[in-house]
């Protein structure tokens, strides 16, 4: 149920907001009452924009806005040096509509809109990691970025050979042993498809190394957080990589107010859609990051592939129950991993151990 926003206090002091682009940026300045300051454009660089906050400053408190966009890191750091971390807010770009759908858009107006939520109290902001945590998720989306890359050339040598009716043994890339047997049946295939699968090959040789150095680099920074080592150590299906990833996306649990809440930033919760008393069954809300999507699922597939000494067969065994009940497999999947997700929020905001049979009954 939505809440009721009562109005805050107004800041005393001036409102900037931002519009940012590659060559420019448009400023709105408003004051302690809400009314017009200044205007201009000015050029986009840290030497005018810092010149630009402090001329500000030295008249009164200053507060400033601008979108999560491609160009913000920049902008996001100079303003927490030169006003306070308090003073610096980066709007989220999906939840302030009425700028990309305005019939009167242009850069003055987005700039104005951006000045006067952040003066209401309204400006709905996005989560910007930090230190060492934006170093952990910089690194966890390239080790996800060369792993996709390196799962598509798998798919294309594997496509090419059942053209030849030949195949590969599973997990053919994953030891020296079994990539040294590959080779030689590929060496094998001549033309121009062998050509072809030659290519693929040095390619997914190439993609390992780059992927085992970032693999290296994630679990470096992770030893910087105890709350992956403690995600590793009491949920199911959790590494130090997979941890890793979802700890850095979505930073601390104590940010969100519940368990529901941290699932929600995941986007793995249902979307509900009700209208004149009917009601719409609808797909997930994919609102959040889809690299914690990714790592979450991840870790209910590896439940599935545990023994029967292990945590995870208790996900394992749920899962049979839910497809053997004609859910859909994916959909019982998504279900695990909200399930998990809540978990991790239990363990790490309240150091409520996960119950395996509590949360997956079978």
């Amino acid at each position: 149920m939505k809440t009721l926003q009562r109005q805050a206090k107004h800041f005393k002091g001036y409102t900037i907001g931002l519009d940012l682009h590659r060559s420019f940026i448009q400023v709105v300045v408003l004051d302690r009452h809400g009314n017009d300051a200044a205007s201009e454009r000015i050029a986009s660089s840290t030497d005018v924009l810092e010149k630009l906050l402090t001329k500000w400053q030295k008249q009164g408190p200053v507060q400033i806005a601008f979108e999560a966009c491609g160009c913000f890191v920049w902008v996001f750091e100079l303003g927490v040096r030169v006003l306070g971390r308090g003073q610096v807010h980066a709007a989220h770009a999906a939840k302030i509509s009425m700028i990309a759908h305005s019939l009167e858009k242009n850069d003055h107006n987005d700039a104005w809109w951006l000045a006067y939520l952040l003066y209401e109290r309204r400006l709905p902001e996005a989560y910007v990691a930090e230190g060492a945590l934006r170093e952990l998720r910089i690194a966890g989306r390239e080790l996800h970025y060369y792993t996709d890359m390196r799962s598509d050339l798998v798919r294309r040598v594997r496509s090419s050979l059942a053209q030849l009716g030949r195949k590969l043994p599973k997990g053919w890339h994953t030891s020296k042993l079994k990539r040294e047997l590959s080779k030689v049946l590929l060496d094998s295939i001549g033309g121009v498809r062998g050509e072809s699968l030659q290519d693929l090959y040095a390619q997914i040789e190439q993609l390992g190394a780059v992927i085992l150095k970032w693999r290296r680099q994630v679990e470096k920074l992770c030893e910087l957080f105890p709350e992956v080592q403690i995600i590793k150590e009491h949920m199911p299906g959790f590494k130090v990589v997979l941890g890793g990833l979802v700890y850095g996306e979505l930073g601390s649990p104590k940010r969100f107010y519940g368990p529901k809440a941290y699932s929600n930033g995941t986007g793995l919760t249902p979307a509900f859609r009700e209208s004149g008393g009917k009601a719409q069954a609808v797909s997930i809300t994919r609102q959040g990051s889809r690299l914690a999507r990714w790592a979450l699922t991840r870790a209910v597939i590896a439940c599935t592939r545990c023994t029967k000494n292990e945590a995870g067969v208790q996900v394992k065994k749920w899962l049979a129950k839910k497809v053997a009940r004609h859910m859909p497999k994916r959909k019982a999947i998504v279900a695990a991993a909200r399930k998990l997700a809540e978990g991790i929020w239990r363990l790490l905001a309240w150091g409520e151990v996960f119950d395996l049979k509590r949360a997956f009954p079978a």
